[in-house]
C-alpha cells in the first residue's frame, strides 16, 4: 500500500488481482448484470487508484475499497442507465456436458436472483463475511455500521436465503 499511495502504480495490479474475482461477486449480486458489474468494477478500481491517498496509513485496502465499489455500483444503479441485456454465453456450445452447464446456469441464476432479493446491507454481510472471510468490524466500516449491526444482517440474510432457497440451501449456508 505505501508503494502505491507513494505513485508506484505497478504494486496497485497485485491489489487488482487480489480483488478482481471477489470484486466482481460483489457487483454482480449488486447490478445483476454481467457487463455493468465489469464496468462498476473497472471504474471503482480506477476511482480507488485516484483516490489512494485518502487511505489511512495502516488501514487495510479490501474494506476500504469495497467501500469504493459499493458506492460505485449503487450509483450506476441510480442513473437508471443500465443496459437491457440478453445473455448468449458461449459457455453452452464450448461445453462438453450441456445439461449440466445448463444446470449450473441454473443454480447460479437462482443463487443471484435470491442474494438480488436480500437488502443491500444482508446482501453484502453475506457475501463479505461468507464468501469473502470478511470479520463483522470490516464489515461495520465498509457499510457504516455497528459490529453488532453486522452480525444482525449476516443472521438475517442468511435465514431469508433459506427461506428463498428452500430445503437444501440450509445445509450450504450453515457448512460455510
Amino acid at each position: 500500500m505505501e508503494a502505491v499511495q507513494a505513485g508506484d502504480v505497478g504494486c496497485f495490479t497485485t491489489l487488482v488481482n487480489r480483488y478482481m474475482e471477489p470484486a466482481y461477486a460483489v457487483s454482480l449480486s449488486i447490478l445483476r448484470q454481467e457487463q455493468d458489474a465489469e464496468d462498476a468494477v473497472q471504474a471503482a478500481f480506477i476511482r480507488s487508484l485516484e483516490r489512494i491517498g485518502q487511505l489511512r496509513p495502516g488501514s487495510r485496502f479490501g474494506p476500504w475499497f469495497y467501500r469504493v465499489l459499493r458506492s460505485t455500483c449503487l450509483n450506476l444503479r441510480r442513473r437508471e442507465a443500465l443496459r437491457t441485456h440478453s445473455e448468449l454465453t458461449d459457455a453452452a456450445a464450448a461445453s462438453d456436458d450441456p445439461h449440466r452447464e445448463l444446470e449450473r446456469t441454473d443454480a447460479r441464476e437462482r443463487v443471484l436472483d435470491a442474494l438480488a432479493r436480500l437488502p443491500e446491507r444482508q446482501r453484502t454481510a453475506v457475501l463479505m463475511y461468507d464468501l469473502e472471510g470478511y470479520d463483522h468490524a470490516e464489515i461495520a466500516e465498509v457499510l457504516d455500521i455497528a459490529v453488532g449491526t453486522s452480525r444482525a444482517n449476516l443472521h438475517h440474510g442468511r435465514q431469508a436465503l433459506r427461506r428463498i432457497m428452500g430445503s437444501g440451501a440450509e445445509e450450504r449456508i450453515e457448512d460455510e
